[in-house]
């Protein structure tokens, strides 16, 4: 008989032990285990399944009413800061300082936006100065090719040159 273990896993582990020691049939990949201690073991995973998981459930549902209760109290606080921050603005001192931060943040986001469109222009213009060099390339094979094929069929016979 399998002796009894914490959990379930280590309990599966154990039966898989069972089958991976258990007298091999020749030539075959068959085996001879013993029933009862299979039985057993299996027995123990599944008498011990409920435990684990409804303590599992039990750990879901306190974390979901713990995930609540936090939710509740930083909407609540939230609530609390707005009506702080509203009682706050309409002190002058305070509106002035709040627009003088406001007005930097403005500018500092201005910068960066500035900053990230040159980052992205630059970006943009390698991409396209690559796709210029092998758009030339390009033109410049087929300008090639056809000269070599008029030079071959004629074909620039009588033709004048754009």
């Amino acid at each position: 008989m399998v002796a009894t273990t914490t959990t379930a896993e280590e309990k599966l582990t154990q039966l898989r032990q069972l089958v991976l020691n258990a007298r091999s049939m020749p030539m075959s990949a068959s085996c001879v285990v013993n029933r009862g201690e299979v039985l057993d073991a299996i027995d123990d995973v599944i008498a011990n399944l409920p435990e684990e998981i409804a303590g599992a459930q039990q750990v879901i549902d306190e974390r979901q009413s713990a995930i609540a209760e936090g939710e509740a109290e930083a909407e609540r606080l939230k609530e609390q800061a707005r009506e702080e921050a509203e009682a706050l603005a309409r002190a002058s001192e305070v509106a002035r300082v709040a627009e003088e931060i406001a007005a930097k943040v403005k500018a500092d986001a201005e910068a960066e936006a500035e900053a990230l469109r040159r980052e992205t222009d630059l970006f943009i213009d390698s991409r396209m100065a690559s796709f210029e060099s092998v758009l030339h390339k390009t033109t410049s094979q087929v300008h090639t090719a056809r000269a070599r094929l008029a030079e071959r069929s004629g074909l620039d016979a009588g033709r004048t040159h754009a």
